[in-house]
C-alpha cells in the first residue's frame, strides 16, 4: 500500500501512481511476472484501493491510466477462473464480475476527469476499463488494438462493455457498436477514432504528455452525465448485426437493445445476468479451452 496519500509516488505490487506538478496523477499498470496486464482478482483489488486513495485527495485535477508493458494496455480478464467455473451462475464468477463493476463505478465517480492512454492492446476487460474513462487517447504503436472479443469465447462483455460502448460513441454509430460486439472485430488506432471508440491518435512519444493535457481540458462532466443516461429513443433500432447471429452474439444484441432504454447502471445489471448465464456453460468452457490450446501452438 502507498505510504502516504499526499506523497508524489505511490507503489503497489502491480500499480504505481505518480503525481505531476500540474496536479494530474498517472496510474501505471505493470503486473509483476507477466508480459501482459491481466484483470485478476488481485489487480482489481489494487486498482480499487488506488482509486479510493485518489478520490480522497483534494490536490488532484485529473487522472491518466497508462501501462508500462510494451504493446499492452490491459489484455483482458483472467480466463482461468471462467474456464474452471462448474457451470452457469457460479458464485465465484459473480463475485469476480461484481468486483470489477464496483471498481469501474469508483473510477466513474472520481471528482476530476480521467483519460486512458492506450499504446497497445486494450481488449475485452481492458477496453471496458478504458470505456469507463472520460477520454481515450491512442498511440501510434502498431500493436494498438481495441476490441470486445468475448463472443469468440461464448461470452458477452461483463464489465459494462455492452452498455458503455453505445453511450460513448455518437448516436449515429450505433450500428457500428453492435457489430463490434457481435463480430469481435479488433480495431487499430485510426479505426477506433473513426468509430469514436477512441477520441484521438497521438504519436506514441508524446502520448503521455498529450493524455495529461487532454485530461485537464476534456468536458468530462457533460460526457459522464451523458453516459449515465439511456440511449436516446429512435437509435435503438440501429443495434442490428451485419449478419444473422446466434448464441452469445444474439444475447449481446438483446442486452444492448434492452439496456439502451435504461440508465447505465441498471443496464449493466441486465448485462451481468446475461453474462452469468453464459459463463461456465459447456459452450463457453469449450471455446476457452480451444483458445488456451491455440496459444500453446
Amino acid at each position: 500500500m502507498p505510504a502516504s496519500p499526499g506523497s508524489l509516488r505511490w507503489s503497489m505490487s502491480a500499480i504505481t501512481i505518480t503525481t505531476r506538478p500540474d496536479g494530474v496523477a498517472v496510474l501505471t499498470f505493470d503486473q509483476p511476472g507477466s508480459k501482459a496486464n491481466v484483470l485478476t482478482r488481485e489487480l482489481w483489488t489494487e486498482f480499487g484501493e488506488a482509486l479510493t486513495g485518489l478520490a480522497s485527495r483534494t490536490d488532484l485535477k485529473g487522472l491518466v491510466l497508462a501501462s508500462a508493458k510494451p504493446g499492452i494496455f490491459i489484455a483482458g480478464a483472467d480466463l482461468k477462473l471462467l474456464a474452471n467455473a462448474p457451470g452457469p451462475n457460479d458464485p465465484d464468477v459473480r463475485a469476480f464480475i461484481e468486483q470489477g463493476l464496483r471498481v469501474l463505478e469508483r473510477l466513474e465517480a472520481l471528482p476530476f476527469p480521467t483519460c486512458a492512454a492506450i499504446d497497445g492492446a486494450a481488449l475485452g476487460g481492458g477496453l471496458e476499463v478504458a470505456l469507463a474513462c472520460d477520454y481515450r487517447v491512442c498511440g501510434t504503436n502498431p500493436k494498438v488494438q481495441l476490441g470486445l472479443p468475448e463472443v469468440t469465447l461464448g461470452l458477452i462483455p461483463g464489465w459494462g462493455g455492452t452498455q458503455r460502448l453505445p453511450r460513448v460513441i455518437d448516436v449515429n454509430c450505433m450500428h457500428a457498436a453492435c457489430n463490434l460486439v457481435t463480430t469481435a472485430k479488433v480495431l487499430n488506432a485510426q479505426e477506433a477514432v473513426a468509430r469514436e471508440v477512441a477520441d484521438v491518435v497521438i504519436e506514441s512519444p508524446a502520448l503521455a504528455e498529450q493524455a495529461v493535457y487532454r485530461a485537464l481540458r476534456v468536458e468530462w462532466k457533460h460526457r459522464r452525465e451523458q453516459k449515465r443516461l439511456p440511449v436516446p429513443k429512435g437509435y435503438w433500432d440501429q443495434f442490428t448485426p451485419l449478419r444473422e447471429v446466434t448464441g452469445a452474439a444474439a444475447e449481446a444484441v438483446r442486452v444492448m437493445i434492452e439496456g439502451a432504454a435504461l440508465p447505465l447502471y441498471d443496464a449493466i445489471r441486465l448485462e451481468t445476468e446475461a453474462f452469468m448465464r453464459l459463463a461456465g456453460s459447456d459452450e463457453s468452457k469449450r471455446l476457452i479451452a480451444e483458445f488456451f490450446a491455440s496459444r500453446k501452438k
